[in-house]
């Protein structure tokens, strides 16, 4: 990397030693063949845009919304009446699936403990009344028939043993030594996530038909941006269009994404559709509920000369690209930008062509050799 430097700060200082020994000036526009040659060093250190035109983009502003993708997003109900005796997280926390969220005192689970208690008795019995029958069945004192009864009577108290575990199993029971009654009802995080809602304390009551959840667990890693569009505007749209979302909280970061779901249903008050533009938020940064200022490009019927930002060089609130037509063939020329968008700047120019290469990177040195000509 150090001796790459030397060369190009080597190759910088002979230009400018060249330029010097130029003593008239040109216009830049005039800047011609034969003024200025590109050395192979620094010509190494420079890359190139091929000049192409595309349908101009334009921008369909909208106002919309930063929200949680359904998804991911987990609401928990409580599926057993009871009392509240634990609430182990806090509104914003963030929990690992299978993390305790809180603990239920619940006669339901007593119940089903008393009930799993005696199956499992049931088991025991059926399985010794089993045990009988066949050494009985052995020895000819009982017939085949007796053993098939204590046999059936041996799997349907299995079953019914079975059954209670898989009911316990669902509602998130899990008995303890120190809990005799067996009314513990631990409510777990089903997926990893932020709290971010909860409407549960200690001390208060439950029951399995409430309405409102309990909590509701979601990955904030990706969001969505929601925006309505009104119906004159909907053929401008489509998935997979370009988007940029802005919100009121971070007005000077543009977050990207593409138009990924668009309703079917036109609102009939509203004469507007819903559209879902998925964002990263790896940062955690923005958050549901933000306002925000949704931007969808879509494109136009007329084409138009596009560049990356990298190829403009401003200077005096003008802009330029860096023409190159070899190493001794540079010419600058000046543009007006039309249009920007997602990084790529459209203009019209009569000095310029399709398929003319242009200077991407390292172009602002050779832009001031050129100038200082």
């Amino acid at each position: 990397m150090r001796r790459k430097s030397l060369l190009f700060e080597t190759a910088v200082l002979t230009t400018f030693l060249f330029l010097s020994s130029c003593g008239n000036h040109v216009s830049p526009d005039l800047a011609s063949a034969g003024k200025f040659c590109i050395t192979d060093s620094l010509l190494k250190n420079i890359t190139f845009d091929t000049l192409r035109k595309e349908p101009v983009n334009s921008e369909l502003s909208l106002s919309g919304k930063i929200a949680f993708i359904e998804d991911k997003v987990s609401r928990i109900y409580p599926l057993v009446s009871g009392h509240v005796n634990d609430v182990r997280i806090s509104l914003g926390d963030y929990v690992e699936k299978g993390k305790t969220l809180a603990i239920i005192e619940s006669s339901d689970m007593a119940n089903y403990y008393n009930e799993l208690k005696s199956s499992q008795s049931e088991v025991v019995i059926a399985g010794k009344n089993l045990e009988v029958a066949k050494n009985m069945q052995s020895s000819g004192v009982t017939s085949d028939k007796d053993y098939l009864i204590a046999q059936n009577e041996y799997q349907k108290a299995l079953a019914q043993l079975n059954k209670i575990r898989e009911i316990l199993k669902i509602n998130g029971s899990s008995f303890s030594s120190n809990d005799s009654t067996g009314s513990g009802y631990v409510i777990k995080a089903p997926i990893s996530g932020f709290i971010v809602e909860k409407n549960v304390t200690p001390g208060m009551e439950l029951r399995p038909d409430a309405n409102e959840s309990l909590f509701i667990i979601t990955d904030l890693k990706e969001l969505w941006a929601t925006a309505n569009v009104y119906e004159s505007d909907i053929s401008k749209i489509k998935v997979g269009s370009e988007a940029e979302v802005i919100t009121l909280s971070y007005p000077d970061k543009k977050f990207s994404g593409k138009v990924e779901r668009i309703s079917n249903l036109l609102d009939p008050d509203t004469k507007v559709i819903s559209v879902k533009i998925r964002i990263d938020n790896k940062d955690l940064i923005l958050k549901p509920g933000m306002y925000a200022r949704v931007a969808i490009l879509f494109p136009e019927e007329k084409k138009m000369f596009a560049v990356k930002t990298n190829s403009i060089i401003f200077e005096d609130n003008k802009s330029y690209v860096l023409k190159y037509g070899g190493k001794c063939d540079v010419t600058i020329k000046p543009v007006t930008i039309l249009k920007t968008f997602n990084n790529v700047n459209f203009f019209d120019s009569d000095a310029l062509q399709e398929g003319d290469l242009l200077i991407s990177r390292n172009g602002l040195f050779i832009f001031t050799a050129l100038k200082s000509i």
